[in-house]
């Protein structure tokens, strides 16, 4: 079955995991190949993105790339849509769930923050939170600390989980993989005619969504061992390789 929209994760896919520049040269040729997707002029099936990043990150990677299904942000918390301008939260959200986590994230700032040389909030989300360090060890000390506040704020329930330097919190049961299926409803989209892109556990979820399923040389082990196929290139080097499979064509 021919795939009719691509899915892809940006931090270690799109873009490298670390803070730094990217290769210019190789970003002109993704938006090169993204836009001629989106206007039909290649075979390549159209690209969206699906990330933890904030709606105003993805907005500008929209452009670009001129992207015109709706994004993923927020792991699934947000959806974006560049043609009306419009930021919607999951259905399943709710206004009591989004003031317990500004309470979590009133807690992190006042006691985690302080006590954790390093550790950093990650300004601009809505219903969801990342904390970035560039040594992840102490999330493991961290994790057990927002759990044990989280159960204090009624109806509230989180999902913590580590990436490369981020730590992620979650509403539990609002997943990337619950956005696309969203979106897949919305477009008459089956399972079989999306393929995705990804490189950490956060991305499991993408997986489980879709048809097909690709990653970078630079994916972790779990999700390698999941994967219909593995580039031997590493963020977007092996994103554009995956590109060049056949299963990413539409016929």
């Amino acid at each position: 079955m021919s795939v009719r929209l691509i899915v892809s994760d940006v931090d270690g896919c799109i873009s490298p995991e670390e803070s730094c520049a990217w290769d210019g040269e190789l970003f002109h040729t993704f938006a090169e190949r993204c836009r001629r997707a989106s206007s039909g002029e290649s075979t390549l099936a159209p690209l969206t993105l699906c990330t933890g990043r904030p709606q105003p990150y993805v907005e500008v990677l929209m452009k670009l790339l001129d992207i015109c299904f709706p994004a993923i942000c927020e792991s699934g918390a947000v959806i974006y849509r560049l043609d009306s301008n419009l930021s919607s939260f999951a259905s399943s959200i709710t206004t009591e769930m989004i003031q317990g986590l500004h309470r979590v994230r009133d807690y992190i700032t006042a006691e985690i923050l302080p006590a954790v040389p390093g550790l950093l909030y990650q300004f601009g989300k809505e219903a969801q939170m990342s904390l970035f360090s560039e040594d992840p060890s102490c999330f493991a000390a961290v994790i057990p600390k927002i759990h044990a506040f989280a159960d204090t704020v009624p109806g509230l329930r989180l999902k913590i989980s580590p990436s490369q330097f981020y730590l992620n919190i979650d509403l539990e049961g609002v997943t990337k993989g619950s956005a696309i299926r969203t979106l897949a409803e919305e477009f008459g989209l089956r399972r079989e005619e999306m393929a995705g892109i990804g490189d950490t556990l956060g991305d499991l979820s993408i997986r489980e969504s879709v048809g097909f399923f690709a990653c970078p040389s630079n994916a972790v082990p779990a999700l390698k061992e999941v994967a219909d196929y593995i580039s031997p290139f590493p963020d977007l080097r092996g994103v554009l390789d995956i590109l060049d499979h056949p299963k990413m064509q539409r016929h």
